[in-house]
């Protein structure tokens, strides 16, 4: 059977020095693609782009819209090209006019917002219609090192997966829709997504377990769910159930923020607080304690309130299924052994 072939049409400006930006770009779009291959053995992605040298303003203008249409994604750099003192800083007009018509050809759902960090602002210099809609920020000057590019590469990596995962509708077939069954639908798929990353047996365990206890495989879920709340394609309509997502994830983070008052516990898949008896706990490790206390009540109380909204007024989200599927994903990135500690986390060793 033939593949689908899934289009990636990338709007990049040439005001930027093209090595932060229209080369850095591409080159990371080209790297992410590579690696989402695998995942996606029945896609094909094709990066498109603007051909902005060909000869013809008409026929460069009629065939950015023809490949407007034609595509599944769009990645726009949206960076200012401004000067740095400018009343009114504002990106590239051709990305800007190229982002306005792909608006209304994919929506919103279906683009992706770069904005480089090292050369403007942000989201100070975004125009209020962009700043809307959770442009994704990365850092790259001249120069840069293969860690900051990989970065941009891994950002590049999970804005693609996410579109490919979720597959919005596009505007035409929304149309005769009524509004609250297109933002009710949007709610379940994004619910679905976040749902996705949460094992509840593992933070059901967390809950129960902190402060002395913090296992690997709960941090493990946290990177996920963090990786989803943070990312620029994640955005709910409804009040409520973004309220207590917001919180949750707030509390989450709280409960974590004590890093320096765990050890590794050798022989064990967790970390310890340095003290478990509350009888020898000293000065900030009181502190600590207690803050973390606090965040797993919050915990506890706004998840349960998730878990009841869903039940009650999403029903296509299967909290069932999600589950095995997260928990599957732990499984079959971490077999044997566990990871021993969170990525991008460091417990320091007394």
């Amino acid at each position: 059977m033939a593949k689908k072939k899934v289009r990636i049409f990338y709007s990049w400006q040439s005001d930027s020095p093209s090595e932060t930006n229209h080369n850095g770009i591409r080159n990371a779009l080209r790297k992410a693609m590579r690696q989402l291959k695998p995942q996606y053995p029945d896609l094909t992605l094709i990066l498109d782009e603007a051909t902005r040298e060909t000869s013809g303003s008409f026929n460069i203008a009629t065939e950015i819209i023809e490949k407007l249409g034609r595509a599944d994604i769009v990645i726009a750099d949206i960076t200012s090209v401004t000067s740095p003192r400018a009343k009114r800083p504002c990106p590239n007009p051709n990305v800007s006019y190229e982002l306005g018509y792909a608006v209304g050809q994919v929506g919103w759902n279906r683009i992706i917002l770069l904005f480089n960090t090292a050369l403007a602002k942000f989201p100070g210099d975004l125009p209020f219609d962009f700043n809307q809609n959770r442009a994704s920020p990365y850092a790259l000057k001249e120069g840069a090192s293969p860690t900051d590019r990989e970065k941009l590469v891994g950002l590049a990596f999970v804005s693609i997966k996410a579109v490919l995962d979720l597959n919005p509708k596009r505007p035409s077939e929304l149309k005769g829709v009524p509004r609250e069954k297109i933002e009710h639908d949007h709610d379940v798929k994004k619910m679905k997504w976040l749902m996705e990353s949460l094992h509840l047996p593992t933070i059901d365990e967390l809950i129960e377990n902190i402060p002395q206890r913090i296992s690997n495989r709960s941090i493990w879920h946290w990177e996920n769910f963090n990786g989803i709340v943070e990312n620029s394609l994640f955005e709910l309509y409804d009040p409520a159930l973004k309220n207590l997502v917001a919180r949750f994830h707030r509390a989450w983070l709280r409960a974590l923020s004590h890093d320096e008052h765990y050890v590794d516990n050798k022989g064990s898949t967790a970390s310890i607080f340095h003290h478990e008896h509350r009888q020898a706990l000293r000065g900030d490790e009181k502190g600590a304690w207690a803050d973390i206390l606090d965040a797993r009540e919050e915990m506890r109380f706004t998840l349960d309130a998730i878990l009841e909204r869903l039940r009650s007024a999403y029903h296509k989200v299967d909290i069932s299924k999600s589950n095995r599927k997260a928990h599957r994903g732990y499984i079959e990135q971490y077999t044997d052994p566990p990871p021993k500690k969170g990525k991008g986390r460091d417990r320091k060793k007394k």
